[in-house]
C-alpha cells in the first residue's frame, strides 16, 4: 500500500525534480516507511511506500532487469505467488520478493493485459522505456485510485487530488455539473471531479500516454454479469459461499507486518473476524467505534462478537466535537464528500493505526449479498404485497383511475433514484441561485449506461449491479481508502473480492433477499445463515445500523453543533451563498433535513479550502 504520483512533459522538457519531490512529500502520510523517486528525462515517478510485503526488498519505484521498464503502485496483488511461480517458469527472474516486482514482469509477458491476470486491490505507473510510454491502470473493482491531470504542456497523476491541486503556477477550474451531482448523490462519480481539468481513472480502466501525449484508452478490461445458476440448493449455496469467502479472507491475509480487523458487530464484518480467527493461530486484534447515543452505537455486539472468537479488542467513543476533523477531512478527500460516516471511519482507522499497519473490513457485503435497506425498499415499491384481496383490487382500480396520483411501478433508473438521491432535481433547482438554474439534470448517462444493462437481470440484480458500478467505488471505498490512509493504515477488503464478485452474481434472487409474511422484504439471507453457525439469532436478525453518525441530534435546535451549523450555512462569511439560495438553506437547517445539511457543511469547508488557485 502506498502513494503514487508521476509527471510527463509532452514537449521533451526534464522533470522538475524539486516538483515530484514536492508531490511525493504532500502524499507522506499514505507512506510512511519510504520514499523513491525516478526520473527519465521527460518523465518521472515517485513513491510514498507503507511495507506491508517484502519490507526489506521492495523499495519504489521498482523496474525490470535491464532497467527499461519502472514501475509505481499503490495496493496489494494477492494472487502475486502463483503468478510469480508462473513468470519464473518462463524465464523471468526476480530480485526481491514483493508484489510489485511481479506485476513490473506481468506487464513484460503479457503488457497492457497484465491487469487481466491480477486478483487485488492497486492503481499503478508503468514507465516503458522501450516503447516511450507511460502505462496506468486501476483495479477491477475500484478499491484504490488515481487522478489524472492533463493541460496542454503536461501530465500529472497523483493517488490524492490533492496533489495536483498544489502544483505551482496552476489554476483549476470548478466544474459546476460535478457540483451538481455531488448534491444529487453525495458523491461526484467517475470520470469527473470537482475540478474540469482533472479525472479520476474508472473502476477496471487502463490507459496509456506516448511521451508526446498521444493517448490510447481509456479502456475498461473486465466487467462482470448477473448469471443465476438455479441447479443448488439453499444448503449448497450456503457451502459455497462459506468456501468462496473463507478462501478471499485467507488470500486477503497475505503479509509480512501485524494485522487487525475492524468490527463493528454488524454481519459482515462479525463474519469477516471469524474466518480470520479460525485461519490464524494467533489472537487478532479488532478495532470499534461507538457513540453516546444508544440508537447509533453498536458497541456491544461488537463485544459479543470479540468474545465468540476471543479478539484483542479496542474501543473508542465518539462524541460531537469528532467534526472538529472536517478540516482534515477535507483537505484529504480534496473534493467534495458527502459520506458522514467518513467521521468514525477516521477515527476507527486511527485506533487501529495505533496497534498495526493494516486492517481487514466487512465492506461489500451489503452489495454482493442484498443488505442494504434501499433494496428491501425498492422491492417492496415494485412488488407491493397487499395482505387482502380488496387491497389489491382498491390498488389496482386506483391505478387504473388515477395513474398520475398512483403510479403503476415501473423499474427505471429514476424511480431507483428517487430512493437513494439526497437532493432531487427540484430540491436543487430551489437551491441553485437563479444564475445557475441550469445546473441541475435529469441525466446521469453513465448510470444510465450501467442500468441499461442490467435491464435483464433480476429486479434486485439491477440495483445490486448499478451500486457496484457506481455507489461501490465512488462512495464506499473511496471514504475508507482516504480515511484509513490518513493514518497509513492499510485497510484490505475480502468481500470486495473479484472472485467473490463474479461468485455472488450467480446466486439467484430468492436466496439473498425474500419478503416476509408482513409483505416486507429481508436481504442478506445466505450471509445470515453462514453467520448463525456462530452467533444467536438475535444477534444476527437485529435492524441494520450501518455506520451511521447522530448528526440529526447534533444538528437540531439546541443541539451540539446548531450553532456552528447555522454559522457555517447562514453567516455572513458562507462562501455557500455565492452559489446557494439563502432561504432554502435556512429551510433545511429548519427542517433539520440532515443529509443535505452535511453535504452542505462539508462544501462550506472545501469553498474556504479552495478559494486560492482555483476559478468558479
Amino acid at each position: 500500500m502506498c502513494g503514487i504520483v508521476g509527471i510527463l512533459n509532452f514537449d521533451g522538457s526534464p522533470v522538475d525534480r524539486n516538483l515530484l519531490e514536492s508531490m511525493t512529500a504532500r502524499i507522506a502520510h499514505r507512506g510512511p516507511s519510504g520514499e523513491g523517486i525516478f526520473i527519465k528525462d521527460s518523465i518521472g515517478i515517485g513513491n510514498r511506500r507503507l511495507a506491508i510485503i517484502d519490507p526489506k526488498g521492495g523499495k519504489q519505484p521498482l523496474c525490470n532487469e535491464d532497467g527499461k521498464v519502472w514501475i509505481t503502485h499503490n495496493g496489494e496483488i494477492y494472487n502475486f505467488p502463483e503468478l510469480r511461480s508462473e513468470l519464473v517458469n518462463r524465464g523471468h527472474q526476480f530480485q526481491t520478493h514483493s508484489d510489485t516486482e511481479t506485476v513490473v514482469h506481468a506487464y513484460e509477458q503479457w503488457g497492457e493485459k497484465c491487469v487481466e491476470h491480477f486478483r487485488g486491490m492497486f492503481a499503478f505507473a508503468i514507465i516503458d522505456l522501450r516503447l516511450g510510454k507511460l502505462f496506468l491502470a486501476r483495479d477491477q473493482l475500484g478499491i484504490k485510485p488515481l487522478y489524472i491531470l492533463r493541460t496542454d504542456k503536461f501530465l500529472a497523476f497523483a493517488s490524492e487530488i490533492q496533489v495536483l491541486r498544489h502544483i505551482p503556477d496552476l489554476v483549476l477550474n470548478l466544474d459546476l455539473h460535478a457540483l451538481d451531482q455531488y448534491l444529487w448523490l453525495q458523491y461526484i462519480p467517475a470520470p469527473q471531479t470537482i475540478f474540469t481539468q482533472v479525472s479520476k481513472l474508472s473502476p477496471a480502466h487502463r490507459i496509456s500516454f506516448s511521451l508526446d501525449g498521444h493517448t490510447n484508452g481509456p479502456e475498461e478490461y473486465w466487467s462482470f454479469n448477473y448469471a443465476p445458476n438455479y441447479k443448488m440448493t439453499e444448503g449448497e449455496w450456503i457451502e459455497a459461499s462459506d468456501a468462496v469467502l473463507r478462501d478471499s479472507v485467507r488470500a486477503h491475509l497475505i503479509s509480512d507486518v501485524p494485522f487487525g480487523a475492524f468490527l463493528s458487530g454488524g454481519v459482515d464484518s462479525s463474519l469477516v473476524v471469524s474466518y480470520m480467527s479460525q485461519i490464524l493461530n494467533t489472537q487478532v486484534k479488532t478495532f470499534a467505534i461507538g457513540f453516546d447515543e444508544p440508537e447509533f452505537n453498536e458497541i456491544e455486539y461488537a463485544e459479543q462478537a470479540s468474545d465468540r472468537w476471543n479478539t484483542e479488542h479496542h474501543v473508542e467513543i465518539v462524541h460531537p466535537d469528532a467534526v472538529g476533523i472536517l478540516p482534515a477531512l477535507v483537505a484529504h478527500y480534496g473534493e467534495p464528500f458527502g459520506d458522514s460516516s467518513a467521521i468514525p471511519t477516521y477515527y476507527v482507522s486511527r485506533l487501529a493505526s495505533s496497534h498495526v499497519p493494516m486492517v481487514l473490513s466487512g465492506d461489500g457485503g451489503d452489495e454482493n449479498f442484498a443488505g442494504y435497506g434501499s433494496y428491501a425498499a425498492w422491492m417492496r415499491w415494485m412488488n407491493p404485497i397487499h395482505k387482502t384481496l380488496w387491497r389489491r383490487a382498491a390498488r389496482f382500480f386506483a391505478q387504473y383511475i388515477a395513474p398520475q396520483k398512483y403510479p403503476r411501478p415501473v423499474p427505471s433508473l429514476d424511480s431507483w433514484l428517487r430512493l437513494v438521491n439526497y437532493l432531487d432535481a427540484k430540491q436543487r433547482l430551489d437551491l441553485w441561485r437563479v444564475e445557475f438554474k441550469h445546473l441541475p439534470e435529469q441525466r446521469l448517462d453513465f448510470f444510465e449506461k450501467e442500468f441499461s444493462i442490467a435491464s435483464a437481470y433480476s429486479l434486485c440484480s439491477r440495483v445490486q449491479y448499478l451500486d457496484i458500478k457506481t455507489y461501490l467505488p465512488f462512495d464506499i471505498l473511496t471514504k475508507i481508502d482516504i480515511a484509513s490512509m490518513m493514518h497509513g493504515l492499510e485497510t484490505r477488503t475480502p468481500i470486495v473480492d473479484i472472485r467473490v464478485v463474479e461468485f455472488a452474481a450467480t446466486i439467484p434472487q430468492f436466496f439473498n433477499i425474500q419478503h416476509l409474511k408482513n409483505g416486507d422484504w429481508q436481504g442478506k439471507l445466505l450471509l445470515k445463515k453462514l453467520l448463525g453457525q456462530y452467533f444467536p439469532t438475535d444477534f444476527i436478525s437485529r435492524n441494520k445500523k450501518g455506520f451511521a453518525v447522530p448528526l440529526k441530534k447534533w444538528f437540531a435546535s439546541g443541539g451540539a453543533l446548531h450553532a456552528e451549523l447555522k454559522d457555517r450555512l447562514l453567516g455572513e462569511a458562507s462562501l455557500l451563498h455565492e452559489f446557494f439560495n439563502p432561504l432554502q438553506i435556512k429551510k433545511l437547517i429548519d427542517e433539520n433535513n440532515t443529509g443535505p445539511l452535511w453535504l452542505l457543511f462539508f462544501l462550506e469547508e472545501w469553498l474556504r479550502q479552495n478559494r486560492v488557485g482555483v476559478e468558479w
